[in-house]
């Protein structure tokens, strides 16, 4: 429990705290009737707190549906009915912007349930197949689609995967995707199947490519989930990284030989 789980902005957060905070989150979901079978909404900004409501809304049962911070809120609308999302999990930055929505727009202060205990999900009769999460894909026509994943997809997927990267609880990963963007299960997920450690970033640190190899370098960085591009943008190399993984693009031999 107090191995750390996040670093992010200075802050360290334990998995014992992580996992009360999230408790906490499912609880109160619960409490308003949202768990199994229902997608609740995630639009909050890089933070813990983004964490503690993703983790929270697995926790209640339910599946999780995230947009990005700068997603259009006609869009986040669309996706919400699409899904039937009873409410949308948001924070200062985003709540401006979710006034407009015909589900309920919920800040952690709201759920703030006192019950720190794990909800029993075998009991509710929650599967491996029951949705984890959904994510809506621009859609070539216009109207965004969505594709849902069960617990059972994403799971195996992930055991698989780190059954060749070798991650261990002795890491330390970046985690720099979008939760609306499906390479931040991996990041994310694949870290705390090992109790690894999550050092998240801010947007500052992303908007800053040409400092991020002293970002990573400072931080002892130790796995890396990105793009090629990304890679090559890197004015110097971190001697701390032990596992690079590449996708999204071909890795050009220059930079794979580097």
């Amino acid at each position: 429990p107090e191995r750390t789980a996040i670093l992010f902005d200075g802050r360290r957060v334990s998995y014992g705290e992580l996992e009360g905070r999230a408790n906490r989150v499912a609880n109160a979901l619960r409490a308003r009737g949202y768990g199994p079978g229902s997608f609740v909404g995630l639009w909050m900004t890089r933070s813990l707190d983004l964490h503690v409501a993703l983790l929270g809304i697995l926790k209640a049962g339910a599946a999780y549906l995230p947009f990005d911070t700068d997603a259009p809120a006609e869009r986040v609308a669309v996706s919400l009915a699409d899904c039937s999302a009873p409410a949308v999990l948001v924070d200062a930055v985003t709540a401006s912007k979710a006034v407009g929505l015909a589900v309920p727009a919920l800040r952690l202060e709201d759920l703030a349930s006192e019950d720190e205990r794990a909800p029993d999900l075998r009991a509710d009769g929650v599967t491996r197949d029951h949705p984890a999460y959904a994510i809506y894909t621009s859609g070539s026509t216009g109207k965004p689609k969505g594709i849902v994943i069960s617990h059972a997809n994403i799971c195996h997927y992930l055991r698989a995967a780190n059954s060749l990267y070798g991650i261990t609880g002795e890491d330390i990963a970046f985690q720099g995707a979008s939760v609306a963007f499906d390479l931040s299960l991996e990041e994310i997920f694949v870290p705390y199947l090992v109790g690894a450690t999550l050092w998240v970033a801010s947007r500052q640190v992303l908007d800053e490519a040409d400092r991020l190899a002293d970002v990573l370098n400072d931080a002892g960085i130790t796995v890396l989930d990105t793009v090629p591009t990304l890679l090559a943008m890197l004015p110097k190399d971190v001697p701390s990284l032990r596992v690079v993984i590449l996708g999204g693009e071909a890795c050009p031999p220059a930079v794979a030989a580097r």
